[in-house]
């Protein structure tokens, strides 16, 4: 159980799951009217698993993996498939947010640690995609050489976070539509479509600025992870 809730799963899986759910916590609120469906829910949401496991925990739990392979797809579309993840596009020739220097003495470390022979500048000109081959496929051995050092790990729970809360938002806001339809044109209830609003605005807001949020936490991640395989050599 430990192993299953760790401090990535809550924090990274667990509580995007819980704040994009809020919209179906929301609708289920609203059509509960009828106190007999009611008291079925309360009694089905109390029902315990393996001692202390319920339906609610079971839901999030499951919840999380759809949300997270949702995120997953922003993330191949904004990486993977453009110029990969910024631990490979940083240390490229063509990006400018490192000096020549520092690129140098990456791959001379790469070399050193892994005896793995990163393109040279020159090198990388002539054949990109396998000079980001090679160091997408560095970047999995050093996350492996430095482990979770603690500000990596803070660094690739907050990446989680707002990854994870970006696929959720699609979700979000397919449910606060719903929301509003129906505590504004069944229920009459104007609080219920005010706060359906607002919820949907945030959730808005989180989807519509997803590439600038994704790419910021990613970057932080990768740099962290560069700056601490620096650190050990």
């Amino acid at each position: 159980m430990a192993k299953l809730f760790d401090s990535y799963t809550i924090f990274a899986r667990i509580f995007p799951s819980i704040i994009s759910s809020l919209p179906l916590l929301l609708l289920w609120y609203s059509l509960s009217e009828n106190v007999q469906l009611t008291k079925l829910i309360s009694f089905l949401l109390s029902i315990k698993f393996f001692g202390a496991i319920s339906i609610t925990v079971i839901f999030l739990y499951f919840y999380a993996q759809l949300i997270r392979i949702t995120s997953k797809y922003f993330e191949n579309k904004y990486f993977i498939k453009n110029k990969g993840f910024p631990t490979t596009y940083l240390m490229t020739y063509e990006n400018d947010a490192y000096s020549e220097v520092y690129k140098d003495q990456y791959r001379e470390f790469v070399r050193k640690n892994f005896n793995l022979e990163l393109l040279s500048k020159n090198e990388e000109k002539s054949n990109i995609i396998e000079a980001r081959k090679r160091l997408n496929e560095t970047t999995k051995l050093i996350i492996l050489k430095i482990r979770d050092g603690v500000l990596v790990k803070k660094h690739n729970i907050w990446y989680g976070f707002f990854r994870n809360l970006i696929g959720g938002s699609i979700y979000s806001i397919i449910f606060c539509l719903l929301n509003v339809f129906v505590s504004h044109f069944l229920l009459k209830n104007l609080t219920l479509t005010i706060f359906s609003i607002v919820l949907l605005t945030m959730y808005l807001v989180v989807f519509l600025f997803r590439n600038t949020i994704l790419k910021q936490n990613a970057e932080a991640y990768a740099k962290q992870i560069i700056s601490e395989f620096f650190s050990i050599n």
